[in-house]
C-alpha cells in the first residue's frame, strides 16, 4: 500500500509500528464487543437513523456486533464501498491506526475519511474507534486532517 499522504516526518514509521501493534493484540473479537457497547451508548448513536460504518481489515475492531445492533434497532447502515454521499450519515464510525484523546487520527494514508468528513453535514457526528493501546499522546497531523468528535476504545470513551 502506498502512503498517499504528503510527507510528514514520522507518519510512515508510526503507521508501520501501529499496524504491527494492532495485529499483535489478543482477544480482538471480545475487545471489539466491549468497544461497540461504549459506542452505541453515545447520545449521537442513540439518536442516529443512518450510520456509515466500515468493513474490518486485519487488526481493526470487528464490526459484526455493531452491524447487528444497527439492524436490530432499525438504523440504516452503509460502508464506504457503498459510495454514499457525505450528506447521508448521521454518524460516521472511523477506524484508525492511532488516535489521541483530543480526536487527532492517524489513518492508513489514503485520505478517504478526511475527504469524506470534510463534506458531511454540520450535525453529523464522527466517532473514531480503536483499541486502547492505539491511543497516543501526540500524532503528526496536517491541516487537512479531520479531528474526531469522539474517540472510543474498548476501555471507554475518551472524547
Amino acid at each position: 500500500m502506498t502512503d498517499a499522504t504528503p510527507a510528514t516526518p514520522g507518519k510512515a514509521e508510526l503507521r508501520a509500528e501501529m499496524r504491527s501493534l494492532r495485529r499483535s493484540l489478543p482477544d480482538r473479537e471480545e475487545r471489539s464487543d466491549e468497544l461497540w457497547r461504549h459506542v452505541v451508548a453515545l447520545p449521537a448513536m442513540v439518536s442516529a437513523e443512518t450510520v456509515l460504518a466500515f468493513t474490518t481489515i486485519v487488526g481493526e475492531p470487528e464490526t459484526g456486533q455493531l452491524l447487528v445492533w444497527c439492524a436490530a434497532t432499525g438504523r440504516l447502515v452503509a460502508v464506504p464501498e457503498a459510495d454514499v454521499e457525505p450528506s447521508w450519515p448521521d454518524v460516521v464510525i472511523v477506524p484508525g491506526l492511532a488516535f489521541t484523546a483530543a480526536g487527532d487520527r492517524l489513518g492508513q494514508g489514503g485520505g478517504w475519511y478526511d475527504r469524506f468528513l470534510s463534506g458531511v453535514r454540520a450535525d453529523c457526528t464522527s466517532i473514531g474507534v480503536c483499541f486502547a493501546e492505539q491511543v497516543l499522546d501526540t500524532i503528526p497531523i496536517l491541516s487537512h486532517d479531520v479531528v474526531m468528535d469522539h474517540v472510543v476504545t474498548d476501555a471507554g470513551t475518551l472524547r
